[in-house]
């Protein structure tokens, strides 16, 4: 049997455009960015980040932030992984902290989990911004998501590249283009 390739990428949020759809033309709105990295290995079947996003009229540039802003995921990768990425609807400051307290609740919970059962489960602490999105789905006013994109990640950069993954976004009423969100990807 050949000896599977592990590789470590860092997975960073580069800029986003939407083109099609009506926050394009608003001067400021906030969205939230979801970001799915699918199998990385055999044994995780997906790793999930969100965080808000600031978009100017329909774009936003993440390059101007530190480093722990940008950064999405630092992971072992297996031959192989994909991307799948949705964007919300623009949300309140409310939603906002309502989102960062059920995230903070969440990973709270994970981490006193973690500390019981030593070691087991830590993939979960990871997770606590998806579970808290998912604990706003069944909300009434819960951010709905407006486009989303997939994308496979073939070729793994080398050690030191870098290497810029475009993901379409397609929106969800439609199936039409609606802009594009900019992944860099670091070997």
């Amino acid at each position: 049997m050949a000896k599977r390739m592990k590789k470590d990428i860092e997975v960073l949020l580069v800029g986003a455009e939407l083109s099609s759809l009506p926050e394009r033309r608003l001067s400021k709105c906030r969205n939230l960015v979801c970001v799915d990295m699918i199998w990385p290995r055999k044994s995780i079947a997906r790793k999930s980040a969100a965080r808000e996003a600031v978009f100017r009229k329909g774009k936003a540039d993440f390059t101007g932030e530190e480093w722990a802003k940008r950064v999405v995921f630092r992971e072992e990768v297996e031959s192989h992984t994909a991307f799948a990425v949705s964007v919300t609807e623009p949300v309140t400051v409310q939603k906002l902290k309502r989102f960062a307290r059920l995230t903070a609740k969440y990973a709270l919970r994970m981490g006193a989990d973690f500390m019981e059962k030593t070691m087991v489960g830590y993939a979960d602490i990871a997770s606590a911004p998806m579970d808290a999105l998912s604990a706003m789905v069944g909300e009434k006013d819960a951010p709905e998501a407006v486009a989303s994109g997939v994308v496979d990640l073939k070729d793994l950069p080398g050690d030191g590249e870098e290497r810029l993954v475009e993901v379409p976004l397609k929106r969800l009423s439609t199936g039409k283009t609606a802009g594009v969100l900019t992944l860099a990807v670091r070997g």
